[in-house]
């Protein structure tokens, strides 16, 4: 009983350390279960069903690879025909896939779209093998072979039916290639490729297709003319040889034929260029100035501009042996009559190409400008000579009519050769330039070329501050002699100028060439000169004066002294104003002729 009683009854450290243990076996029991349900359930789940499905599709696959039905083929022996050519090999040559030699097995292949669970061979006849594909479990198996690069995705180039196919790209295979607005030969052409250039497939069509050459141009070609594969002897230009002009606002001159080439000019509206070349998309140009600069072709056209015709009631003369006088201002016109050599003629009207004329008898008709002149023949008195004169001072004035009154048509340097025409009292009829005829005092030329120390020659070690001062007073004088001539857009004449045609002309009277366009006047002749506002004493005689609107230079004037510039406006010519009242702000100022 003691022992009993011991058992029962315990000491207080029993106690704790019983009921310890009750209460861990009954909270840990719990969490064990729930942790056992979550863990282990989950990691069969996660690691045993990809091994199951594994499995199965390797079952099925070996069930599959089990139902294939063997085909033997005989051996055959190829020694014995070693000297027939047909059973060799040339790894060396591309396989022509539309050539059939003659006697050749061909082996045809055909899909059997019966749903099957395998594939099946079956053999017709000694010549072809029929080869059936199993729709399933591989109904997506697609059969594809590899290009020449060795990969093995498809990338054709045209469809089925022949047409291009929409993003291919394909290559010019003519020489010169059309590529017109619209898809048909009734649309105006956009432009042209050549042999070899590439061009991107926009739009297929059945006979032509949408296309964007590698110069950008978009527009319609015919299918037969391009083709996947680049042809030899590819064309990257064709020689042009005409004149063009500037068909926009203002247009950017590049280094080469794309926009990523670095810009050297700009062209304005209506500017002459030379087309040197095209690739259709570009062209390479040769500007008046002489700069050879590349420009996209939709920025030029061939035609002209339109000049109106402009009024000018004034004496003109024949300066050809023969002209045709035309009923309209064209070439292809009838001939109602004819004028001839040094015959006075009334213009009533020009353009700068034909001039409008009035007869003696009272006949109106057009007569080419090229074969008129404003200069007035020999008057009588003159006696026809020949031979060749010079220039004998340093600078000499060619007049219009034989005295010191009457305009300035140019001034020569010294050592200039002259054709002699006729010699009058005083004065000489000279031909200085291909069809362009004065007077010049006789005084001031001589029969032999004058050496580098004429007596009338400037002496070079004479001290001056301004060594031009002569030729800009010149050219100021030149200017001034064209005072009523008619404004001709693109003219640069005695015939007509524009406001840059003035400053050309002014300027080639002294030996300084330039060409038209008031922008590039500005950016290539002269220094700046600078200014501030309407104070205009830092000028000097012949300093040029440019206006601006915010794009490039629209309007030329030449400075005349005492805060006025002379300069051609449409409205009334060749005219001085006074710069303090003229209605807009001068924008840059140039020196062409430097002080020293």
């Amino acid at each position: 009983m003691s022992e009993s009683h011991s058992e029962k009854v315990s000491s207080p450290d029993d106690t704790t350390q019983d009921h310890f243990l009750r209460s861990r076996r009954g909270r840990p029991q719990v969490r064990r279960k729930q942790r056992f349900g979550k863990s282990s359930i989950g990691r069969y789940l996660f690691y045993g069903l990809p091994i199951v499905v594994f499995v199965l599709i390797v079952s099925i696959f070996v069930v599959s690879i089990a139902t294939v039905k063997h085909v033997e083929v005989p051996f055959q022996d190829f020694r014995d025909g070693e000297n027939q050519q047909g059973g060799q090999i040339d790894r060396g040559a591309s396989p022509d896939l539309n050539a059939t030699e003659k006697n050749a097995t061909v082996e045809s292949y055909t899909l059997d779209t019966t749903p099957r669970t395998g594939a099946t061979f079956t053999q017709s006849t000694p010549s072809t093998v029929e080869f059936t594909l199993p729709t399933k479990p591989y109904p997506h198996i697609v059969l594809v072979t590899p290009d020449e690069s060795g990969s093995s995705e498809a990338s054709p180039s045209t469809t089925d039916t022949g047409m291009p196919v929409k993003g291919s790209t394909q290559y010019v295979l003519n020489h010169q290639v059309y590529v017109r607005e619209g898809p048909g030969k009734e649309y105006p052409i956009a432009g042209f490729g050549l042999r070899g250039m590439s061009l991107r497939v926009l739009e297929p069509g059945e006979e032509w297709s949408m296309i964007r050459t590698e110069n950008s141009l978009e527009g319609y070609m015919l299918n037969e003319l391009f083709g996947p594969v680049q042809p030899d002897n590819v064309v990257e230009e064709i020689g042009m040889g005409r004149y063009m002009y500037i068909d926009t606002d203002a247009a950017n001159l590049r280094e080469g034929p794309t926009t990523d080439s670095e810009r050297i000019s700009v062209a304005y509206r209506d500017e002459k260029v030379y087309q040197i070349a095209t690739n259709g998309g570009w062209s390479r140009i040769k500007t008046e100035g002489g700069i050879t600069a590349y420009i996209r072709n939709d920025l030029i056209r061939e035609t002209p501009p339109v000049d109106p015709f402009v009024k000018t009631n004034r004496a003109i003369y024949v300066n050809t042996g023969v002209a045709n006088v035309r009923e309209l201002a064209t070439t292809d016109s009838a001939i109602i009559g004819q004028v001839r050599l040094d015959e006075r003629l009334t213009e009533l009207e020009t353009n700068g190409t034909w001039s409008k004329v009035k007869l003696r008898d009272g006949t109106i008709g057009y007569v080419y400008g090229e074969l008129l002149t404003t200069l007035e023949p020999a008057p009588s008195g003159f006696k026809k000579a020949s031979g060749t004169v010079y220039v004998n001072t340093g600078y000499a004035n060619i007049r219009s009519k034989p005295n010191t009154n009457s305009s300035i048509l140019t001034v020569l340097r010294f050592g200039t050769s002259l054709k002699k025409i006729a010699v009058g009292t005083g004065w000489t009829f000279i031909e200085y330039s291909e069809g362009k005829r004065g007077y010049i005092s006789s005084d001031l030329i001589i029969n032999t070329k004058p050496t580098s120390s004429g007596t009338n020659e400037p002496s070079p070690t004479t001290p001056t501050n301004d060594k031009n001062a002569a030729r800009r007073k010149q050219v100021v004088e030149v200017a001034r002699s064209l005072l009523g001539t008619p404004y001709i857009r693109g003219g640069a004449t005695t015939r007509g100028v524009d406001c840059s045609g003035l400053v050309k002309y002014a300027y080639s009277a002294v030996g300084y060439n330039m060409f038209h366009g008031a922008t590039g006047q500005a950016q290539y002749y002269g220094t700046k000169v600078s200014f501030s506002g309407r104070d205009f004493s830092p000028l000097l005689l012949g300093d040029l004066i440019f206006f601006s609107k915010g794009t490039g230079y629209h309007h030329v004037g030449i400075y005349v002294g005492n805060d006025q510039m002379i300069h051609a406006t449409s409205r009334n010519g060749v005219h001085i104003v006074n710069l303090m009242k003229y209605s807009e702000t001068p924008a840059l100022v140039k020196r062409v002729l430097p002080l020293d």
